[in-house]
C-alpha cells in the first residue's frame, strides 16, 4: 500500500482561450473542472497504475461526493478532512498549448485539522510500503510539517518521497527523505544556482546525496528527468511529443517512480516508467491524468542512458 499527502486539495478548473493578452477580455471556448492539488494527481496516478492507495487531504462538504467519486474510479481511497472551503486553481490554456495557472492559497487551518492531517498520514504510513507527501501546505501549517512527517515515516522503516517547493522542500530534504524530486525551478531554488542543463542537474544531484538524500531525482520538461542512486546517474528522455497539457507531469512522472519502486524495480527503470507517466499526461487534455494504454505505448520509447559514477548517501544512520 502507498500512502500519499496531498495536504492542499483543490477544485482545478481549466479555461480554453485564444492568445491571452494582460489587461484584456477573454471569451472562454471550453471549460472543465476537476478534482485536484498535487498529491491528488500523484494518487490518482498510482491508482491507474495498478498500485493500492490511500490520499489524505483537505475536502468541502459541497466537493466530497465529486472527490470520493472520482478518486474511487481510478482506485484511491480518500480520507478527507473537513473543512469550510477548498481552495480553486484556475488554467488558462492557449491553441499552442501554454498555460497559464492562477493559484489560491488554500484555507488557513487551525491547529486542530493540522494534527489532524498529520495524524491521519501517520496512521496510514504504518502499514505502507511507501509514502509521498506532495503539493503546496495550506496557511496555517508549519513550513516544516513534511520535515516532521518524513522523520516520523522513517523511524517506523517506511521510505517517504518528497514533492515540494520553497522553503519547505529545503527543511523537507534536511530531514533526509528517501526521493526528493524538484522541478528545474524548484532545483534551482534549492541548488542556490540556475539548473541550465543536464550537466547542473547531475550537479545538484551529487550535491543532494552528500546531504543524505537516497534517491534525488530532477525533473527538466521536455528534456525528460536525472536520478542518483549508490551507482550512478542516469538520465530518462521522452519522446518528442506535442503536449496538450503538461500541468501535472511532474506528479505523474512521481507516481510512476513510487510505484516502480515499491515493487522492486531497479531506480533506472523506475525513472523510465516516471517519464513515460510525466509524458502521458503531457498528451492528455487533463491535468494529472495518465491512462495504462498510453504509458504502455510511451514506456519503450523513453531512453535511458548512464550519464556517470554517483558518490555515497551521507544518510544519518
Amino acid at each position: 500500500m502507498i500512502v500519499v499527502g496531498g495536504f492542499n486539495s483543490a477544485l482545478d478548473k481549466r479555461i480554453d482561450i485564444d492568445t491571452l493578452a494582460a489587461g484584456q477580455v477573454h471569451r472562454a471556448r471550453a471549460v472543465a473542472a476537476a478534482p485536484g492539488g498535487k498529491g491528488l494527481h500523484v494518487a490518482q496516478a498510482l491508482g491507474v497504475l495498478g498500485s493500492e492507495v490511500h490520499l489524505v487531504g483537505l475536502i468541502d462538504a459541497a466537493q466530497r461526493d465529486a472527490f470520493e467519486t472520482v478518486l474511487r474510479a481510478h482506485g484511491v481511497v480518500f480520507h478527507g478532512i473537513e473543512v469550510a472551503a477548498i481552495r480553486s486553481c484556475l488554467a488558462l490554456r492557449e491553441p499552442d498549448g501554454r498555460v497559464t495557472e492562477v493559484l489560491e492559497s488554500g484555507p488557513v487551518l487551525p491547529p486542530a485539522i493540522v494534527d489532524a492531517l498529520g495524524e491521519t498520514f501517520l496512521a496510514l504510513a504504518a502499514d505502507a510500503e511507501f509514502a509521498v507527501l506532495s503539493g503546496s501546505l495550506p496557511p496555517g501549517c508549519a513550513p516544516d510539517l513534511y520535515a516532521g512527517l518524513v522523520r516520523a515515516t522513517q523511524q517506523r522503516g517506511v521510505r517517504c518521497a518528497v514533492d515540494a517547493s520553497g522553503e519547505v522542500l529545503r527543511a523537507a530534504a534536511a530531514a533526509q527523505p528517501f526521493l526528493i524530486k524538484p522541478n528545474r525551478d524548484e532545483a534551482a531554488a534549492l541548488h542556490g544556482r540556475a539548473i541550465a542543463g543536464i550537466d547542473a542537474a547531475a550537479d545538484l544531484l551529487r550535491a543532494l546525496r552528500r546531504d543524505g538524500v537516497a534517491l534525488p531525482v530532477v525533473s527538466l520538461g521536455a528534456q525528460g528527468a536525472l536520478a542518483a542512486d549508490d551507482s550512478q546517474i542516469v538520465h530518462a528522455q521522452p519522446p518528442s511529443l506535442a503536449a496538450r497539457n503538461p500541468v501535472g507531469s511532474g506528479d505523474c512522472l512521481l507516481a510512476g517512480l513510487v510505484h516502480a519502486l515499491a515493487r522492486g524495480a531497479a531506480p533506472g527503470e523506475a525513472l523510465r516508467l516516471g517519464v513515460a507517466c510525466g509524458a502521458a499526461n503531457a498528451v492528455s487534455d487533463d491535468s494529472g491524468h495518465i491512462s495504462a494504454a498510453a504509458v504502455a505505448d510511451l514506456l519503450p520509447r523513453v531512453q535511458l542512458h548512464a550519464l556517470s559514477s554517483s558518490i555515497p548517501c551521507n544518510a544519518r544512520q
